[in-house]
């Protein structure tokens, strides 16, 4: 929400104090946050384009309360420009109590507006409203990062609704939405930090009143580890910086010197983070389409996501990827509905990718660019990222590959290398364990669409070991893929049935 930026912008504003903490709040301290939050809103939250424009009625204001300063944000409008169809947001005051810390760090406390009404310049019944019944925001704010050093806000009773009057029992309400962050110093500068925005009780109603869509839970997790917020904060400066110089083309366009100039920006960037990592999930989700959809009803427990990189701060790193499902309901099951998984786990991982060849690749197609072009710009990065990949000691891992479905379950697990020395330009093992097999044909075959999956499955039943895996008969399938170039599945070369020499 714009109102958030604004609160941001107010914190943003105490980069101009002296960093030694205040006993007793001063007119000429007041003087200066007022004038600190003007700049900042003039530089920060329009666009060169007009795309954003922000106009206030009537002055910023920032008073002495003892030890701390009340600023007000007064009243503005929010034009958003859409292809000759404006949008504008009538915001109330952002009213903001700034705190020094002993540190030189501000603890603050905001109340922003509490409806927020987006008006297309069509007309009211093309608009939404939204409404939040509750609010406590806090944080610890850090002037010389512009970042927060730790967040404890609540939002409670949030409902967004059509303005037209025939959707009027139409709404998405939320119950609540919590936001956390912490940040722990490990070094000058550099800090270990998490922020996590959760969100509670989500649901879904139509036009009718119906509701069509409910979600126990949401969240989104960040985490951070060794961050030297210092170059973060000059990393920013610079592309806010890039962005005023050479503004998006028409079509959307980024110009070329942008990305020149980009390149050298990244690398004459230190290190700025060992790990990071973002994850995001789901729980308790309940879909009803309504009458007269193939699907009654769709349940799932929970949900996840997580993307990560280990091992930026030296000379190689690893990136990983994780996914989870469980408990996928459909009601009625379509065809083959009992071959759809209801549970699975995935977790990989690319190890000992070279850092500094990565760099060096991003870089060149970002500089080159601006007389190659993207498309053959980023052809020649691809090259350079692939032999920087063959010439390491990298790895993928496929640490579990799991999905159980109500007849079936199968288990992938193994690692695959790069080689240039061998034919397939990669060596590895897998190693794939299936249970369910047996059921899993004797349903196929009173399926009537169930032909070609038979065909399949028995093949894959006759290619597998027979073995008994956690006390449950299993077919087992061990690959391998050596440097001389076999390629075997239990053993047997599977070549000549691929057409290979």
């Amino acid at each position: 929400m714009r109102a958030l930026s604004l609160f941001a912008a107010g914190v943003a504003a105490w980069v101009l104090l002296p960093a030694a903490a205040q006993a007793q709040a001063t007119a000429e301290g007041a003087d200066k946050i007022r004038l600190g939050l003007k700049d900042w809103i003039a530089t920060h939250l329009t666009t060169a384009d007009k795309s954003v424009v922000v106009n206030f009625q009537g002055p910023i204001t920032v008073e002495p309360q003892g030890k701390s300063y009340k600023a007000v944000i007064p009243k503005s409008e929010v034009v958003f420009a859409d292809d000759g169809d404006p949008s504008r947001l009538a915001l109330d005051p952002v009213e903001l109590v700034l705190t020094p810390l002993e540190n030189g760090w501000l603890d603050t406390v905001a109340t922003i507006p509490t409806t927020y009404r987006v008006v297309p310049s069509k007309g009211d019944d093309k608009g939404v409203e939204l409404t939040i019944g509750t609010q406590a925001l806090r944080g610890v704010f850090a002037p010389q990062y512009h970042a927060f050093m730790s967040l404890d806000g609540k939002l409670g009773q949030i409902t967004a609704r059509s303005l037209n009057p025939a959707e009027a029992k139409g709404a998405v309400r939320i119950d609540g939405i919590v936001l956390a962050g912490d940040s722990t110093a490990v070094g000058p500068d550099t800090y270990d930090s998490t922020g996590t925005v959760g969100l509670s009780g989500i649901s879904f109603t139509d036009e009718t009143g119906a509701q069509l869509f409910r979600l126990d839970g949401a969240s989104v997790e960040g985490k951070a580890a060794a961050a030297n917020l210092a170059a973060l904060r000059d990393f920013s400066d610079k592309l806010t910086d890039l962005q005023k110089r050479y503004p998006v083309e028409p079509g959307g366009e980024m110009p070329k010197e942008f990305l020149a100039a980009l390149g050298k920006v990244f690398e004459s960037t230190p290190k700025l983070f060992n790990d990071f990592g973002f994850s995001y999930g789901l729980k308790g989700v309940e879909v009803t389409p309504g009458a007269g959809e193939e699907v009654n009803r769709v349940t799932l427990a929970s949900a996840g996501f997580g993307v990560g990189l280990d091992g930026l701060a030296q000379d190689a790193s690893t990136f990983r990827i994780n996914f989870d499902l469980a408990q996928l309901g459909v009601d009625p099951l379509p065809e083959f509905g009992q071959f759809i998984p209801h549970s699975a786990t995935v977790d990989l991982a690319l190890t000992n990718l070279p850092n500094q060849a990565l760099l060096q690749a991003l870089t060149g197609m970002l500089d080159s660019s601006a007389t190659l072009g993207p498309d053959q710009a980023a052809e020649i990065a691809v090259a350079q990222l692939q032999q920087a990949v063959m010439d390491g000691n990298g790895a993928l891992e496929i640490r579990s590959f799991k999905a159980s479905s109500p007849l079936t379950t199968i288990d992938l697990t193994g690692t695959l290398r790069p080689n240039a020395k061998a034919p397939l330009m990669m060596t590895g093992e897998a190693r794939l364990v299936v249970t369910g097999m047996e059921a899993a044909l004797e349903a196929a075959k009173a399926t009537p669409d169930g032909v070609e999956m038979v065909q399949g499955l028995t093949v894959l039943q006759t290619m597998g070991a027979q073995e008994t895996v956690d006390g449950q008969p299993a077919r087992t399938y061990k690959l391998e893929i050596s440097e001389k170039g076999d390629i075997l599945l239990n053993g047997t070369d599977l070549k000549p049935l691929l057409g290979l020499r």
